[in-house]
């Protein structure tokens, strides 16, 4: 039975070749197209307007000039703007009040409502800064026009509105790209879940075919034999990963590839040892296939992206740490956005190192597998 490798796995099951060779540059190559535009534009915005008139659609106009911001209807009372936000019609709301422009006339700051839809977090905090900054702008406009109109010199004003312009600079992500901030962490993990999900399927496909050997060392070795061949496909599609952030969002590590190429290869290892262990501890597939998706769905969620790991509760805290992506993470950002130094990447190697320290005793605890 030496002959059973992964190889004539991927050859005779084709649901396994589907996981292994096409769907992670598909899965990348779909969310690529997904967030393509790079940043949002035209969220929707309703506007309720309870005093109209010149003041209050210049500010209307203002909005929707923001390339974030798009009106998607005026009101004049509350009540349809607030059916219209809990439908998701649209993602705000700006309440303009009563004495909106008499306020503005009499030199006091008029108080604008804005209700969000925070349920989708980004958009929500997106939608919030664009509000602010087309209102900023709105409202200079106003005050300069309500100096020049009190008799005001020109240039005193043009100071007065410009007097500290701040010059805010993006680190990381100079262009502010979701794309580039979203892409290159959901993919590495849907890449996560596709190679575990493949290899439980090898595992399995190995264990019908033929028994394991008993002894340590020919066990270990037939068990690689099987598990190989995918684990060097997703490693090569972890590299094609990597050059299609570089090609499609211009994504250029300041470090050395050197070390994600050494990254990607010890995360294949330790993805296929937690398979090895979900498959010795629930010897049947459905069981155990259940698990890697309960085990590795909430990957993106707790990698430390969109949320600091620093603030997450203690379960979320040790769920992430127990994902081979999270370590990977760590070393991409120090290494593509940082360009860190051996010194701060080894933590991270060495985590994902840990994740094979239950290897040799999850292999003894494989059942023989061919019939009984």
């Amino acid at each position: 039975m030496t002959g059973l490798h992964g190889g004539q796995a991927l050859r005779e099951d084709p649901w396994l070749r589907l996981l292994t060779l096409w769907l992670p540059p598909l899965g990348t190559l779909f969310f690529l197209a997904v967030f393509a535009q790079g940043v949002p534009r035209d969220l929707p915005l309703a506007v309720v307007n309870l005093d109209p008139g010149s003041a209050s659609r210049e500010l209307v106009r203002a909005l929707d000039a923001s390339p974030g911001l798009a009106v998607y209807r005026e009101y004049r009372s509350r009540a349809p703007a607030r059916r219209a936000l809990r439908r998701g019609e649209v993602l705000a709301t700006v309440v303009i009040p009563e004495d909106f422009a008499a306020h503005l006339r009499q030199g006091r700051s008029p108080r604008l409502a804005a209700f969000e839809n925070t349920q989708y977090l980004l958009a929500g905090k997106f939608i919030g800064s664009a509000l602010v900054d087309a209102v900023g702008d709105y409202s200079a406009r106003a005050g300069a026009a309500l100096r020049l109109a009190h008799g005001d010199p020109a240039p005193r004003v043009a100071l007065a509105v410009k007097a500290v312009r701040p010059q805010v600079v993006s680190l990381f992500n100079p262009v502010m790209s979701y794309a580039r901030f979203l892409v290159t962490a959901i993919v590495p993990a849907l890449w996560q879940v596709l190679l575990v999900v493949a290899t439980v399927l090898v595992v399995f496909w190995r264990l019908r075919r033929a028994p394991l050997p008993a002894r340590p060392g020919p066990r270990l070795a037939a068990l690689a034999s099987a598990m190989a061949p995918v684990g060097l496909a997703f490693w090569l599609q972890g590299l094609l990963m990597l050059a299609l952030f570089g090609l499609l969002l211009d994504w250029q590590p300041a470090g050395g590839l050197l070390w994600l190429w050494l990254g990607l290869a010890l995360t294949v290892l330790a993805v296929q040892a937690m398979a090895v262990l979900i498959v010795a501890l629930l010897p049947e597939p459905l069981h155990a296939l259940s698990v890697c998706a309960a085990y590795l769905a909430p990957a993106f969620a707790f990698m430390g992206i969109t949320f600091p790991r620093a603030d997450m509760n203690t379960l979320a805290w040790w769920w992430g740490a127990l994902m081979p992506s999270t370590h990977y993470m760590n070393l991409q950002v120090a290494v593509a956005d940082h360009a860190a130094p051996f010194a701060t990447l080894w933590p991270s190697l060495a985590a994902l190192l840990l994740f094979l320290v239950p290897l040799p005793l999850s292999v003894r605890a494989l059942p023989g597998g061919g019939d009984r």
